[in-house]
């Protein structure tokens, strides 16, 4: 075992892989429990210092927390993690027990993703191992051995990653930019084994081949037919075909929140609230416009236009989605003082673990 800084005390336990060696520790000056990883090849270890110092000041609810940088007696380097108790989901039955289950867990995924994304930083080996299930039930992705920081230095030549999961560009035997789009993949690959336990036999060949079937219809739980197309989009074979992670986040979260939502429209000082009881209003500018906006129970729509309607200045198209927060015109601006306006908001609510 590597000789360690003495406030880290071994607990016995460790684990090893392709990339690292992770040793589970008590920090006695912050009476805490760590694991530190070390990165075995050489080479990673100058390159991952510059990703270090964008994680070191991450937070996020479902994103390891990474707490310090120390070396051994043989200068390996070793990054000090959060310690998390519970399997990782590879091992977890939890998220197929159910629809509401396995979309909360999807989210939370999402949303480590995003969050690191928004923090300029590209993890490289999502998967269901890198992930654990707290006793709260709160997900936390772990295990920064291969991240990079996003930006024209993030490059990368040679295969590393995990076999299934990894994105088909990434077994390309050129130098390849590193963009968020090979975490989606990941993410993808990681929603359709943790609802069937398994991946296609074409997404674990080198390379891997293109889906070109719908991969998520007919799995052990049900989702809707608009999570599916987007779920699909994860595994396009082309980087730029897949969603962005922030998209995937809110659409699950849209799905998880299904009839919770409220939006409040206020036409000529009154106000009409729209939601599972109310989900329709009719907002009529005689000679004017007419505009009637619906609530589907995933989104507000306008189901009705007629004469002059204009969102934040756009015309109006029947089915069209409103904003979160917006202007809604009847009539054009020829129409002066005859022209009136509809503001509306939508409140939407968080999702609860």
């Amino acid at each position: 075992m590597s000789e360690l800084p003495q406030r880290y005390i071994p607990l016995g336990g460790s684990d090893s892989g392709g990339f690292s060696t992770v040793i589970y520790c008590t920090d006695t000056h912050l009476d805490r429990k760590v694991a530190i990883k070390f990165i075995q090849d050489e080479a990673e270890q100058k390159l991952i210092l510059k990703e270090l110092s964008a994680l070191l000041k991450m937070r996020s609810k479902h994103v390891v927390q990474v707490y310090d940088i120390v070396t051994d007696e043989k200068d390996a380097l070793g990054i000090v993690e959060e310690y998390i108790e519970g399997d990782s989901l590879w091992d977890s039955d939890c998220p197929a027990q159910s629809q509401e289950a396995y979309l909360k867990t999807l989210w939370q995924v999402a949303a480590g993703i995003a969050d690191m994304h928004e923090a300029g930083v590209i993890h490289r080996d999502i998967k269901p191992n890198n992930m654990k299930l707290d006793p709260e039930g709160v997900v936390k992705i772990f295990d920064f051995g291969l991240a990079k920081q996003c930006g024209i230095d993030a490059h990368t030549k040679g295969f590393k990653g995990t076999l299934g999961f990894a994105a088909p560009e990434l077994f390309n035997d050129a130098t390849i930019a590193i963009s968020p789009a090979i975490d989606t993949y990941a993410f993808g690959a990681t929603a359709l084994f943790l609802a069937c336990k398994n991946l296609p036999a074409k997404m674990k060949m080198m390379p891997p081949l293109p889906i070109t079937d719908d991969k998520f219809s007919g799995l052990p739980v049900e989702i809707h037919t608009e999570l599916k197309s987007l779920l699909n989009a994860c595994l396009s074979y082309k980087p730029k075909e897949r969603p962005s992670m922030v998209t995937v986040r809110d659409e699950l979260a849209r799905h998880l929140l299904g009839w919770k939502h409220q939006a409040l429209a206020v036409y000529q000082g009154k106000s009409y609230l729209l939601n599972v009881r109310n989900p329709s209003v009719e907002l009529n500018a005689t000679g004017v416009g007419k505009v009637e906006i619906l609530y589907t129970g995933l989104k507000f729509i306008v189901s009705v236009a007629v004469g002059e309607v204009f969102i934040n200045n756009s015309p109006a198209i029947p089915g069209e989605e409103i904003p979160g927060s917006c202007v809604v015109a009847l009539g054009a601006a020829h129409h002066g003082s005859s022209r009136v306006y509809i503001t509306f908001d939508i409140a939407n609510p968080e999702v609860v673990l």
